[in-house]
């Protein structure tokens, strides 16, 4: 397993996770996806990222469940909703999500989405306040652009803003423009979650390249060279970035075989000159969404 450095700290994470969103909404899949968590972690992928938003609190049960026996060896992110994000509400919400994830501390607790009901300076005194408490170890937020990474990095004083978890994959590169320079410079860990593409509705993009596109294709072409698949391609060009990790939802064993292929191997630069062609980074920032 390869790891970074978390932000400025001294803490390391690998540079695979394990995703949990949609875990928690099924009771009869909990036994899969708690088989699928100790799987990962067994494998290295002890970075596992959750929120009290999936599964209205269930995908902190299931990680509960699968960490229950080695809760020193893994390292635990989850999320308060953007609606909980006043100064009571962080620690409220931090106070419930430790009960369900039946720990005594979060490692790396963020701020699921900007919020249009709290301002950022209030969130951030609520986060600081779980870290001197030390229910939390470390500050991140979520889907932030620059100029509010810089708001609440101003309001922290003496705490550091360690990470902010955003989408990123091959058809949304608009990070790159601004919040990847701006974390690099910084010393902000970038997560990137959903890899393989996410909800159209919310961000207008498309997803993962279909089966029989033109860009599908030559993701498979590029694959066959390295026997890869277009996936494990994906996920390699992602974690070539500095400072970035991406924390992919794998809900059974071979997703997460699938997802450690993509270490140990470098795409040529060739092959990455091909893949800016057919995935072009757009010339638009990524965008300010609050909820």
């Amino acid at each position: 397993m390869l790891y970074t450095k978390l932000g400025r700290t001294e803490e390391k994470i690998p540079v695979i996770g394990q995703g949990t969103f949609k875990y928690g909404e099924d009771v009869n899949e909990a036994k899969e996806e708690i088989e699928a968590l100790r799987f990962g972690i067994e494998n290295g992928l002890t970075l596992i990222d959750t929120a009290e938003g999936y599964g209205n609190g269930g995908s902190e049960r299931i990680v509960a469940e699968a960490i229950k026996d080695c809760r020193n060896d893994v390292f635990i992110s989850t999320k308060v909703l953007a609606r909980n994000c006043s100064y009571q509400g962080v620690i409220d919400a931090a106070e419930a999500s430790l009960e369900r994830l039946k720990t005594s501390y979060i490692d790396l607790y963020f701020q699921h989405w900007p919020s249009m009901e709290h301002e950022v300076e209030e969130t951030m005194r609520g986060m600081a306040y779980l870290v001197d408490k030390g229910l939390v170890k470390y500050i991140g937020v979520s889907n932030y652009t620059p100029e509010l990474m810089e708001t609440a990095w101003k309001a922290l004083g003496k705490h550091a803003l360690t990470c902010n978890q955003v989408g990123y994959h091959l058809n949304d590169r608009r990070i790159e423009n601004n919040v990847l320079p701006y974390c690099q410079e910084r010393g902000i860990t970038v997560m990137g979650y959903s890899p393989f593409g996410y909800a159209p509705e919310l961000f207008g993009n498309q997803g993962f390249p279909k089966s029989g596109s033109n860009e599908r294709q030559a993701l498979d072409e590029i694959g066959a060279k390295y026997d890869k698949t277009a996936y494990q391609v994906a996920l390699n060009w992602i974690l070539r970035q500095k400072g970035l990790v991406s924390i992919p939802k794998a809900k059974n064993k071979s997703h997460i075989k699938s997802n450690l292929e993509a270490l140990g191997w470098e795409l040529d630069a060739e092959d990455l000159a091909q893949m800016n062609v057919l995935f072009p980074k757009p010339v638009e920032d990524m965008p300010l969404l609050k909820y």
